[in-house]
Protein backbone atom coordinates (compact mmCIF):
# COMPACT_ATOMS: atom_id res chain seq x y z
CA UNK A 1 0.00 0.00 0.00
CA UNK A 2 1.21 3.81 -1.08
CA UNK A 3 1.76 6.00 1.65
CA UNK A 4 -0.33 9.04 1.45
CA UNK A 5 1.22 12.18 1.12
CA UNK A 6 -1.84 14.14 1.69
CA UNK A 7 -1.46 16.26 5.07
CA UNK A 8 -3.42 15.91 8.24
CA UNK A 9 -5.98 18.65 9.20
CA UNK A 10 -3.80 20.50 11.53
CA UNK A 11 -0.82 19.43 10.76
CA UNK A 12 1.86 22.15 10.14
CA UNK A 13 4.23 22.93 7.14
CA UNK A 14 8.27 21.10 7.60
CA UNK A 15 9.84 23.77 8.48
CA UNK A 16 7.64 24.83 11.17
CA UNK A 17 7.90 21.78 13.52
CA UNK A 18 9.42 24.54 16.20
CA UNK A 19 6.28 26.28 15.98
CA UNK A 20 4.62 22.98 16.50
CA UNK A 21 6.76 21.84 19.55
CA UNK A 22 5.49 25.54 20.98
CA UNK A 23 1.97 24.54 20.71
CA UNK A 24 2.43 21.14 21.92
CA UNK A 25 3.79 22.37 25.15
CA UNK A 26 1.22 25.28 25.38
CA UNK A 27 -1.29 22.03 24.96
CA UNK A 28 0.07 20.73 27.83
CA UNK A 29 -0.07 23.35 30.21
CA UNK A 30 -3.50 23.99 29.43
CA UNK A 31 -4.29 20.43 29.64
CA UNK A 32 -3.00 20.42 32.81
CA UNK A 33 -5.11 23.16 34.11
CA UNK A 34 -8.28 21.75 32.58
CA UNK A 35 -9.45 19.90 35.64
CA UNK A 36 -11.27 22.27 38.26
CA UNK A 37 -9.29 20.01 41.28
CA UNK A 38 -6.49 20.91 39.81
CA UNK A 39 -6.78 24.81 39.51
CA UNK A 40 -7.97 24.68 43.58
CA UNK A 41 -4.62 23.02 43.96
CA UNK A 42 -3.23 25.79 42.42
CA UNK A 43 -5.07 28.06 43.86
CA UNK A 44 -4.45 26.89 47.38
CA UNK A 45 -0.41 26.74 46.63
CA UNK A 46 -0.95 30.02 45.41
CA UNK A 47 -0.84 31.26 49.02
CA UNK A 48 1.74 29.68 49.94
CA UNK A 49 4.22 26.12 50.04
CA UNK A 50 1.82 23.31 51.02
CA UNK A 51 2.19 19.77 51.63
CA UNK A 52 -0.08 17.13 50.19
CA UNK A 53 -1.42 16.54 54.14
CA UNK A 54 -2.36 20.11 54.09
CA UNK A 55 -4.13 19.84 50.59
CA UNK A 56 -5.93 16.88 51.55
CA UNK A 57 -7.28 18.83 54.57
CA UNK A 58 -9.28 21.64 52.09
CA UNK A 59 -9.36 18.96 49.11
CA UNK A 60 -12.63 16.22 49.63
CA UNK A 61 -10.85 13.62 47.34
CA UNK A 62 -9.16 10.68 48.37
CA UNK A 63 -5.37 10.64 48.49
CA UNK A 64 -4.80 8.79 45.48
CA UNK A 65 -6.20 11.43 43.23
CA UNK A 66 -4.79 14.05 44.93
CA UNK A 67 -1.35 12.15 44.02
CA UNK A 68 -2.10 11.94 40.47
CA UNK A 69 -3.57 15.40 40.13
CA UNK A 70 -0.05 16.90 41.71
CA UNK A 71 2.01 14.62 39.04
CA UNK A 72 0.02 15.97 36.63
CA UNK A 73 0.80 19.54 37.71
CA UNK A 74 4.71 18.86 38.21
CA UNK A 75 5.24 17.09 35.24
CA UNK A 76 4.37 19.91 32.97
CA UNK A 77 6.62 22.06 35.59
CA UNK A 78 3.36 24.09 37.14
CA UNK A 79 3.96 22.76 40.33
CA UNK A 80 7.83 21.76 42.03
CA UNK A 81 7.85 18.97 45.42
CA UNK A 82 10.88 19.45 48.18
CA UNK A 83 11.07 16.55 49.69
CA UNK A 84 11.85 17.02 53.45
CA UNK A 85 12.09 13.83 55.54
CA UNK A 86 8.66 12.26 55.52
CA UNK A 87 6.87 14.97 53.83
CA UNK A 88 6.68 16.64 50.11
CA UNK A 89 6.30 20.54 49.66
CA UNK A 90 4.67 21.92 46.87
CA UNK A 91 5.57 25.35 45.52
CA UNK A 92 4.65 26.99 42.34
CA UNK A 93 6.94 26.51 39.70
CA UNK A 94 5.98 28.19 37.57
CA UNK A 95 5.02 31.83 38.58
CA UNK A 96 3.31 33.53 35.92
CA UNK A 97 0.62 30.62 35.72
CA UNK A 98 -0.97 33.23 38.43
CA UNK A 99 -0.93 35.97 36.19
CA UNK A 100 -2.76 33.77 32.92
CA UNK A 101 -5.26 32.20 35.64
CA UNK A 102 -5.91 35.57 36.64
CA UNK A 103 -6.44 36.32 33.29
CA UNK A 104 -9.17 33.54 32.36
CA UNK A 105 -11.19 34.49 35.50
CA UNK A 106 -11.03 38.25 33.79
CA UNK A 107 -12.45 36.88 31.09
CA UNK A 108 -15.11 34.60 32.98
CA UNK A 109 -16.19 37.80 34.70
CA UNK A 110 -16.53 39.55 31.21
CA UNK A 111 -18.79 36.37 30.01
CA UNK A 112 -20.65 36.34 32.57
CA UNK A 113 -21.91 40.04 32.04
CA UNK A 114 -22.42 39.61 28.77
CA UNK A 115 -24.61 36.88 29.94
CA UNK A 116 -26.67 39.11 32.00
CA UNK A 117 -27.07 41.78 29.80
CA UNK A 118 -28.39 39.34 26.60
CA UNK A 119 -30.49 37.96 29.55
CA UNK A 120 -31.77 41.21 30.83
CA UNK A 121 -32.23 42.44 26.98
CA UNK A 122 -34.30 39.28 26.15
CA UNK A 123 -36.23 39.70 29.43
CA UNK A 124 -37.29 43.23 28.34
CA UNK A 125 -38.29 41.75 24.78
CA UNK A 126 -40.52 39.02 26.26
CA UNK A 127 -42.12 41.63 28.53
CA UNK A 128 -42.54 43.68 25.98
CA UNK A 129 -44.07 41.33 23.52
CA UNK A 130 -46.55 39.87 26.79
CA UNK A 131 -48.45 43.43 26.62
CA UNK A 132 -48.56 43.23 22.85
CA UNK A 133 -50.25 39.70 22.67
Amino acid sequence: MAKSTKKKQGQIKKNDEGSWALYEMQAEICSALASPVRLQILDLVSQGEKTSSELLERLNIPKANLSQHIAVLCDVGILVRRKEGLFQYLTIGLPKIREACSLVKGILVERVEQDEKRAADLRRQLKSQRGVS
